[in-house]
C-alpha cells in the first residue's frame, strides 16, 4: 500500500517531468543588427523553482515567458530600456542598449517566505553565451 508521502513524491516527480523542457538543439544567439541592440534573457535549468514561470515585461509589451531552461530575445532601439517581472514580488532591470551590441540577462527565481520571487541579473558576454549554449 502506498503511503501519503510516497504518493506526494510520485506526484511531484510526474509534475517535474511534465514541465521540464525537452532536450533540443543548442540555443543559438543571433547577431545584433547594426542599428539595434539585442537583449537575450535566459533561465538556467534548475530543479528549484522549475514549476514557476516568469513573464518578462517591457514598455512595448510582454517580451515572453521565461520558463526553466528557456531563452527570450528582443531587438531594441538604442537607449534606456527597463524590463520587469512580477509574480508576487517584482524585480526589474535597466539596460542602456547601444546599436550592434548583445546584452545577456539571467533570469532566476529565488524562494521568498511563501512564494518564489523573480530575479534578473545582467551578465557579461562570455558568461551569457556559455550559459545559453548549454541550454
Amino acid at each position: 500500500m502506498i503511503r501519503k508521502t510516497q504518493l506526494l513524491v510520485l506526484i511531484q516527480l510526474v509534475v517535474v517531468l511534465l514541465i521540464w523542457p525537452t532536450q533540443g538543439a543548442t540555443a543559438t544567439i543571433p547577431e545584433a543588427k547594426p542599428d539595434k541592440g539585442l537583449v537575450v534573457f535566459y533561465r538556467p535549468r534548475k530543479m528549484t523553482g522549475a514549476a514557476i514561470s516568469v513573464n518578462v515585461h517591457h514598455a512595448d509589451g510582454v517580451v515572453g515567458t521565461l520558463r526553466n531552461g528557456t531563452v527570450l530575445r528582443r531587438y531594441l532601439e538604442p537607449g534606456q530600456h527597463q524590463f520587469w517581472s512580477e509574480v508576487i514580488s517584482q524585480d526589474s532591470i535597466m539596460i542602456n542598449v547601444e546599436p550592434g551590441k548583445v546584452y545577456f540577462v539571467r533570469g532566476e527565481t529565488t524562494m521568498g517566505v511563501m512564494v518564489a520571487r523573480p530575479k534578473f541579473t545582467q551578465v557579461d558576454d562570455a558568461t551569457g553565451r556559455a550559459a545559453v549554449g548549454n541550454l
